[in-house]
């Protein structure tokens, strides 16, 4: 197998990330300077992370909370990230950080 090393490039920060709540596995749409507003206001260190990734966890959040918003009269289902085609993309939903 050959290996690329890859050097001088630029890293796009918006991902899909799951979070698991109340038993169900959701897509959200956080970028970078997102989650690591979270992990610092959950008290995260690199440590931690590092920690939780080694060992193939998800990361706990107990102190953060997050909005997903819900669609008039219509229980159960949330706006989607506008910034994703769901033709190409699984359901992503929009979120926000409660400050």
């Amino acid at each position: 197998m050959k290996k690329i090393e890859v050097k001088n490039f630029k890293l796009y920060t918006t991902a899909v990330i799951c979070i698991e709540w109340k038993g169900d596995l959701l897509n959200v749409n956080l970028d970078l300077a997102m989650m690591l507003k979270m992990m610092k206001m959950e008290g995260l260190t690199e440590t931690d992370i590092v920690h939780y990734s080694q060992q193939g966890q998800p990361i706990p959040f107990k102190k953060v909370s997050l909005y997903l918003f819900q669609e008039d009269g219509k229980p159960g289902k949330y706006c989607t990230d506008e910034s994703f085609c769901e033709d190409d993309d699984p359901i992503v939903f929009y979120v926000e950080i409660k400050e």
